[in-house]
């Protein structure tokens, strides 16, 4: 068993650090978790588990003396440790790790070099008449690398005072201004009708919110519009806005 104790006094001289799980017999030493934190924060993991896959893994780990743990960097403030943990879990991918979310960073994360000369000079495209629909703003929902599954789910559900209009065929995923993905709608329903495996919904019976049923959209509609800054007007606090009808 690891003597965790010896780490106590280092690990609380180190001030906000962001470390990394892995097992001792990869060779690569890839991470499948990645964290930050204060004083003994990495060691809570272990002594405090739960029903995450990240405790499975560190108990199996544990159990043939195979854990790792790397102090990435340390003697940093809490918001430059926030930034290096999101960097870190964008390089690699949360969708190779235990971590449930990218990190706590509230800036943009891992974009194309394309997004970023977009989103900075703010070249902006104007989304055509036949491509009516409505912009979401996932500011608050949207992770970068997030799978195609849970981006979907976060888009499509669940909106109040969705407008009824047939004409607005076309969903759009956006994060920051740009467009992230491109939904062919089908048909508006009750929220909750669905069933939702990347988020957990908790709706009352008499709820008067929707969502939607689609389908990604055509590569000719996704070439003109994902990772493009669209023109819009602004949502004043609304989750969504119309683009496409010139109003």
């Amino acid at each position: 068993m690891m003597d965790l104790s010896k780490y106590a006094k280092s690990l609380n001289m180190a001030q906000s650090y962001v470390y990394a799980f892995y097992d001792l017999e990869d060779e690569t030493k890839r991470p499948f978790y990645i964290g930050k934190g204060k004083g003994v924060r990495c060691i809570d993991h272990i002594k405090r588990p739960d029903e995450s896959p990240k405790s499975t893994q560190i108990k199996a780990l544990m159990a043939r003396n195979s854990l790792g743990i790397d102090i990435l960097r340390h003697g940093m403030e809490e918001s430059a440790a926030k930034l290096v943990e999101a960097t870190c879990i964008d390089l690699l991918g949360v969708d190779t790790l235990t971590n449930k979310v990218r990190g706590s960073s509230s800036l943009m994360g891992r974009i194309t070099l394309d997004e970023l000369h977009r989103l900075l000079l703010k070249e902006e495209t104007t989304i055509a008449p036949e491509h009516a629909g409505l912009a979401f703003l996932l500011n608050s929902t949207y992770k970068s690398g997030m799978s195609d599954l849970a981006l979907y789910e976060a888009t499509r559900g669940v909106w109040a005072r969705v407008p009824k209009d047939d004409n607005l065929k076309f969903a759009y995923a956006t994060y920051g201004g740009l467009v992230m993905e491109v939904y062919q709608i089908e048909c508006w329903i009750k929220a909750g009708s669905q069933q939702y495996f990347t988020r957990e919904l908790t709706l009352k019976p008499e709820t008067k919110r929707m969502e939607f049923v689609g389908r990604v959209a055509s590569q000719e509609v996704r070439d003109l519009y994902v990772g493009k800054l669209i023109s819009k007007r602004p949502g004043y606090g609304s989750p969504f806005v119309k683009v496409g009808t010139g109003n």
